[in-house]
C-alpha cells in the first residue's frame, strides 16, 4: 500500500515540532513496519538534508527561516499534490489553516486528518487580512473531503462532520508503553511541557497566575518547570527575571529519559491553552500517574474527569486551582491514578493499529 502524508510540521522541524508532528511520525513509522510504502512531504528547514527516517521524507520548500519555509511549502504543496497524487493509493492530508494541497481533486482516496480547530481565534491571534484567509480556509477546504480522521469528538462537531454523510473515525494520539512502568514520585515543581506560544498555549495566562501566587509558591519552595521552546521564550524569560518569579526554563528536551524524569517527578502539570486540538501533554502526564490543571475548553473535555479545570483565560481561577492542587496531595494521587487507567488504553501501538484500520475501512 502506497501512502502519502502531507504535513508541514515534523518532529525534526525546529519551526513547528510538537504533538501533531509526533503523531504523524509515529503513524508513518508504524505503517512502514507493516510493509506500507510511506512518504511524508513536509516543510523544509536548515539541516534537513541530514535527517534520516524509516519512511521516505521529502522536505519541500525554502528552509532558510520560518517565513520562507511556510510560504514556499504552502505554494509548493499544491503543485506537488497535482503532479504526484496518482502515485499513491491513499493520501492523508494533515489539516492546517496555513495551506491546502487540494489532494481530493486528484485522488479519491484522500483523507483529511484534523488535529486542531481555531475558529474565532483566527481573528484574535493573526493580523488582517491573513486571519480572514485562515478562517475561510478552515470553513471551506474541509468540504472537499469525504473522508476524515479526528483526534476527539469535539473536532467532529467543530467541523460539522456529524451533520453530513461522510466517512470518519476518531483516533487518539498515544503514549509510550514504557511510560506506564515509571514509578511516580513528587519533587517541588509544577510542569509546563509544550511549545512556548503565547496566544494558543496561554503562557501569558500562566504567568499572570504565577505573579498572583508568587509568595505562596516561594513559601512552599515550589517552582514552575517550563520544558519546551518557541517564539516567545525570551519574552517570558525576561518577565520571569523582572518579576522574580519562581520559574525555570529547560528548553526543548528530546531525550526520553530526561523528559520522563520531569513527568514522573512533578507535582502535576498545567496546560492553560486558549484553543487546542487534543492536548497530548495531558495524556503523557497521565501515563506517569500525574494529573493536570487545564483550561475548560471543549477540546479538553476528554480529560476533565481526571484533571482540574479552570475558567479559560482567567488567571485568577488558574491561580486558585494551582493552590488547591498543591495542598491536596490525596486528590493529586487519586486523579493521577484515574488518568493512568485511561492512558493504558492509548499506547502508540494500539492507536496506530486503530489508525491503520480506519484508513483501510475508508478506501474505495
Amino acid at each position: 500500500m502506497r501512502a502519502l502524508f502531507i504535513s508541514y510540521g515534523s518532529i525534526f522541524n525546529p519551526f513547528l515540532p510538537g504533538g501533531g508532528a509526533l503523531r504523524i511520525h509515529k503513524f508513518s513509522s508504524f505503517l512502514t513496519q507493516r510493509n506500507w510504502n510511506v512518504t511524508l512531504v513536509t516543510g523544509n528547514f536548515t539541516g534537513s538534508e541530514n535527517i534520516r527516517t524509516q519512511y521516505k521524507t521529502i522536505f519541500l520548500g525554502d528552509g532558510r527561516n520560518l517565513y520562507t519555509s511556510l510560504l514556499s511549502f504552502s505554494l509548493g504543496v499544491i503543485h506537488f499534490a497535482r503532479k504526484k497524487s496518482k502515485d499513491y493509493d491513499v493520501i492523508i492530508d494533515d489539516y492546517s489553516p496555513f495551506y491546502s494541497s487540494l489532494a481530493p481533486i486528484y485522488n479519491k482516496n484522500s483523507v483529511i486528518q484534523f488535529q486542531i480547530y481555531i475558529g474565532k481565534h483566527n481573528f484574535r491571534r493573526f493580523p488582517y487580512p491573513i486571519n480572514a484567509l485562515f478562517y475561510l480556509n478552515e470553513k471551506l477546504y474541509p468540504k472537499l473531503f469525504r473522508k476524515a480522521i479526528f483526534m476527539c469528538d469535539f473536532l467532529v462537531k467543530a467541523f460539522g462532520f456529524d451533520l453530513v454523510e461522510k466517512k470518519y473515525s476518531i483516533v487518539w494520539s498515544g503514549i509510550e508503553q514504557k511510560n506506564l512502568s515509571f514509578q511516580a514520585s513528587e519533587e517541588n515543581f509544577i510542569l509546563y511541557c509544550g511549545r512556548i506560544s503565547e496566544y494558543m498555549k496561554g503562557i501569558d495566562i500562566l504567568f499572570e497566575a504565577i505573579k498572583k501566587i508568587k509568595d505562596f509558591l516561594v513559601r512552599k519552595n515550589i517552582y514552575i518547570a517550563v520544558v519546551g521552546d518557541g517564539p516567545e521564550r525570551s519574552k517570558f524569560e525576561k518577565a520571569s527575571q523582572n518579576f522574580g518569579l519562581p520559574v525555570k526554563f529547560f528548553g526543548w528536551i528530546s531525550d526520553y529519559e530526561k523528559l520522563s524524569q520531569f513527568y514522573s517527578k512533578c507535582l502535576f502539570s498545567v496546560l492553560p491553552s486558549r484553543y487546542e486540538g487534543f492536548g497530548l501533554s495531558i495524556l503523557e502526564a497521565a501515563s506517569f500517574s500525574k494529573t493536570s490543571v487545564i483550561s475548560d475548553i471543549p477540546a479538553f473535555s476528554w480529560a476533565k474527569h481526571f484533571c482540574v479545570s479552570f475558567r479559560s483565560e482567567n488567571p485568577d481561577d488558574l491561580a486558585e486551582k494551582i493552590i488547591y492542587l498543591v495542598e491536596k496531595r490525596d486528590e493529586r494521587k487519586f486523579l493521577g491514578d484515574l488518568g493512568k487507567s485511561l492512558a493504558k488504553q492509548k499506547t502508540w501501538d494500539k492507536v496506530s493499529q486503530e489508525f491503520e484500520k480506519a484508513i483501510l475501512d475508508m478506501m474505495d
